[in-house]
């Protein structure tokens, strides 16, 4: 009896094995936890929202203090900004060349509601090299910083630099993956046609 029954009971574990692997594969679709599976962000999508550390003063930085549907509560100073988010690491070479051209960028648009903010993470080395590189360079944008590449997930990074603008209410317009020669120029455009914009896009 258990020498005819054990084919029928191999036949029946074959037959349900490649339902349960796929059952499994199914339910990791989509899940938040490590951006498992999550699209590449796109510029039309909502910008995840975050609190991350200043790199130098500590203190922490909260993206709906600026942009965003609802902007935070705690945050007295109620005036929508564009944000502009620079993913970069001390490693990364052509992130020397893109932070000096934000940093000047920065300067033009001082008088307006603009933040640009550079976003430390897949790092190599410890938070305080991370520190010493970030002054010895004479890096003067705020950086904020991602030690347990939590945002690196959720913001899908793949490789750096990677650029990011967020209109004043919290929709990605651009995503830059990659250092691209003379971005500057589409991006003080795009700023200033955002710095326009009274409505989300979808509102108007």
């Amino acid at each position: 009896m258990r020498c005819s029954s054990f084919p029928l009971l191999l036949g029946l574990f074959l037959l349900l094995t490649p339902l349960t692997s796929t059952s499994v594969a199914s339910a990791n679709v989509g899940s938040p936890v490590a951006g498992a599976g999550r699209d590449s962000l796109k510029a039309g999508m909502e910008a995840p929202t975050f609190v991350m550390r200043d790199l130098v003063s500590d203190e922490p930085f909260y993206l709906r203090d600026f942009t965003g549907k609802v902007l935070r509560e705690n945050w007295k100073k109620k005036e929508r900004h564009v944000v502009v988010l620079s993913f970069w690491a001390t490693w990364c070479q052509p992130c020397r060349i893109e932070i000096p051209i934000l940093t000047k960028m920065a300067a033009e648009f001082k008088d307006k509601p603009v933040k640009f903010f550079l976003v430390n993470t897949m790092e190599e080395t410890t938070e305080d090299s991370v520190r010493i590189a970030y002054k010895s360079r004479g890096y003067t944008l705020p950086s904020l910083i991602d030690p347990s590449n939590r945002y690196q997930s959720v913001y899908t990074v793949r490789g750096l630099p990677m650029l990011v603008v967020v209109d004043k209410f919290g929709m990605v317009r651009k995503v830059n993956r990659g250092y691209h020669e003379k971005f500057d120029i589409e991006l003080r455009d795009l700023i200033a046609e955002l710095l326009k914009e009274e409505a989300p896009p979808m509102t108007k």
